[in-house]
């Protein structure tokens, strides 16, 4: 028994390099962001180690990839016509596995100009008491709210599919990182909340704590996602990682750049992921 995973554009043009291992017990749909996509392969992703994970189990899972690094949940849902829906009309599946929020709350601290996004202009400011009091309240709820008529439409998007009406949905929470100056390999892309803190004149001595309460506040925005809605699920990915050692410019601890797991932090990843889907 052996479990697969695979892009969606793959699959559409050589389903038998999938096909060949199967029948498969199970199959999911992964959509969603850096965290779910398959296409850095220095960095690995959710779906390449949960395949890891299913295959030591001896289970046979397949998992069909339509992720994009630095995706959205605003992109997600603009591309929604064109991709999502088409996919949950082609199959039915087990479960959609979805990331989405995280880019969106660092998005929004990167890259308006400074004082102008998430995060306050504290250039020439007194140090604040507590790092998260960097953050704009008003920005942030506006961020909350924009983002819960995004996730509401994916929600309607699939229980709307005649195919997946009752499919599980299962929302990664990510896990909070160490803001440093560790960009992607070559320097493809990041470092992400390190170029946000800086630009904003926000005091080293302030990261960790800012850090905290923003990740607190994206799995505080996904956890909401699943109130009163049927069949969606939050797994418990937080606070289940070492921390890289601040100042470090690379692979360190559980992270392989600024905001991404290494080996080590996907395999601590998907045993919270596992139990879920078996």
């Amino acid at each position: 028994m052996t479990s697969v995973v695979i892009t969606g554009k793959r699959y559409l043009t050589k389903p038998e390099e999938a096909e060949k291992f199967g029948p498969f017990e199970r199959t999911y749909l992964a959509e969603g962001d850096s965290w779910m996509d398959s296409s850095a392969w220095n960095q690995g992703s959710l779906p390449e180690f949960l395949v890891r994970g299913f295959n030591r189990r001896g289970r046979s899972r397949l998992i069909v990839n339509i992720s994009t690094s630095g995706h959205t949940l605003t992109k997600i849902v603009d591309m929604m016509n064109d991709e999502l829906v088409w996919w949950l009309n082609q199959g039915t599946y087990d479960a959609l596995l979805f990331s989405a929020g995280g880019n969106d709350f660092i998005d929004a601290a990167r890259d308006a100009p400074p004082g102008q996004g998430l995060l306050f202009d504290m250039r020439g400011k007194p140090m604040p008491a507590n790092g998260y009091d960097c953050v704009n309240p008003a920005a942030l709820q506006r961020l909350v709210d924009y983002l819960n008529v995004n996730f509401a439409a994916i929600y309607q998007a699939v229980r709307s599919s005649g195919k997946n009406a009752a499919t599980p949905i299962y929302l990664n929470a990510y896990d909070t990182p160490q803001a440093r100056d560790a960009p992607a390999i070559r320097d493809l892309a990041g470092p992400w909340l390190y170029t946000a803190y800086t630009k904003n004149g926000i005091d080293p001595a302030l990261w960790d704590q800012l850090t905290a309460g923003i990740f607190k506040d994206i799995l505080h925005t996904i956890t909401a996602w699943a109130d009163g809605r049927s069949g969606v699920h939050v797994v418990p990915t937080s606070d289940l990682l070492d921390k890289a050692v601040p100042g470090s410019t690379g692979d360190s601890k559980d992270w392989v750049n600024e905001i991404h797991p290494n080996k080590s932090g996907w395999k601590k990843q998907v045993e919270a992921w596992l139990p879920l889907l078996s």
